[in-house]
């Protein structure tokens, strides 16, 4: 099964975020990172995870792995902090480091790591999270010897204007950049109605044939059990054509 296809609208207003998003995982061999823009609350946390469930299908990530998330604005006030969260750090990288501590870099290897308002990541994080975009290696805060390796499929969000200056560097680095559009942008609840009847009718394009004539505004439910209506009986119901497109 798509896991796609879990999202409302995934075949409407998703419909290139969606082709985008699949393109990006099925890119040999472990897929191309993905920017994801939009403004808070348009599901770009939901499109990551289904982006993951759909990399697990592919055998993309490991059976056991799981979807490693961390948002780069919790930690904005403390540089230091954030990096040591995301990479790591060794004995003595800063003042309070007593011992060496693994970061969410490790648990994401042959995984997704998913940062949220990645935007906020400073300057030197952005160098230390490109350089293992790039070369698949990275150090620990404060290391200086040779670089780890890593495998992991970095997919960013941010909710800053596409337009700002804040993203231009995002642009050139990451090779996918998917718009998911506003919740107002989206005609949520003609697109539910729609995923319903599909899954009563089979595909869309039947649904879309009904709105073809004027005189036909009964929809017929299928046969079989769950449906609750006889093999020939008619119901009043949705009218395809009173939806938009989106």
């Amino acid at each position: 099964m798509n896991p796609f296809t879990s999202l409302v609208g995934w075949n409407l207003s998703l419909k290139v975020a969606v082709e985008q998003a699949r393109a990006a995982l099925l890119y040999p061999p472990h897929g191309l990172h993905t920017l994801l823009i939009g403004p808070t609350g348009s599901g770009k946390t939901l499109f990551d995870r289904t982006m993951f469930r759909y990399a697990q299908t592919l055998g993309r990530v490991t059976g056991q792995a799981q979807l490693v998330s961390f948002n780069c604005a919790d930690y904005a006030h403390n540089p230091q902090l954030l990096m040591s969260h995301l990479f790591g750090h060794v004995k003595g990288a800063f003042t309070g480091a007593t011992q060496e501590k693994p970061g969410l870099v490790d648990a994401a290897h042959k995984s997704i790591l998913f940062l949220d308002e990645i935007h906020r990541l400073p300057p030197e994080g952005q160098e230390m999270l490109f350089y293992l975009m790039d070369n698949g290696q990275y150090r620990r805060l404060g290391e200086t010897g040779s670089y780890r390796s890593c495998t992991t499929l970095v997919i960013g969000a941010t909710t800053a204007d596409p337009h700002s200056s804040l993203l231009a560097t995002f642009y050139r680095r990451f090779p996918v950049v998917i718009n998911i559009p506003a919740l107002t942008e989206r005609p949520l609840a003609c697109e539910a109605i729609l995923d319903v009847v599909t899954m009563l009718l089979g595909t869309q394009e039947q649904v879309r044939a009904l709105a073809l004539n004027p005189g036909d505004r009964l929809i017929p439910f299928g046969k079989g059990p769950g449906t609750g209506y006889g093999s020939g009986s008619r119901r009043r119901g949705f009218t395809p054509g009173g939806c938009s497109r989106g």
